[in-house]
């Protein structure tokens, strides 16, 4: 969009209803200027976008342009739960006592898997 123009200005779809011979065509006028005007209003930000990007991109060196790519591809890291010393004790008692390995995930609110591995020996 243009630096002048407020970021959210409102388009006027400028159409007389007398110059058509229908109501349904005057609709579909309407409607069809109004595609045309969203259309153009996204390609707008769009362009603007892209060139900002562009710009960042050409304003990066090649080895932190490679640390980003290299970040943006790899998969997400994941959260880890946080066991406490009280949980851990608190896991191996039940597993001692004979609870099922889901009671004592839901009791901690930690996965089975995370249960699996701090009652180890």
């Amino acid at each position: 969009m243009d630096k002048n123009k407020p970021a959210h200005s409102y388009m006027k779809i400028d159409l007389t209803p007398t110059a058509f011979t229908s109501k349904d065509a005057y609709v579909r006028a309407a409607l069809s200027k109004a595609r045309d005007l969203a259309v153009q209003t996204w390609e707008d930000e769009h362009s603007e976008r892209q060139s900002l990007i562009e710009r960042e991109v050409a304003s990066l060196s090649k080895p932190e342009l490679a640390k980003r790519l290299i970040k943006l591809l790899s998969r997400p890291n994941r959260a880890r739960a946080q066991i406490s010393d009280n949980m851990r004790a608190k896991a191996h008692s039940m597993r001692k006592k004979g609870a099922p390995v889901r009671e004592i995930a839901a009791e901690l609110g930690i996965s089975i898997p995370s249960v699996y591995n701090i009652t180890k020996d």
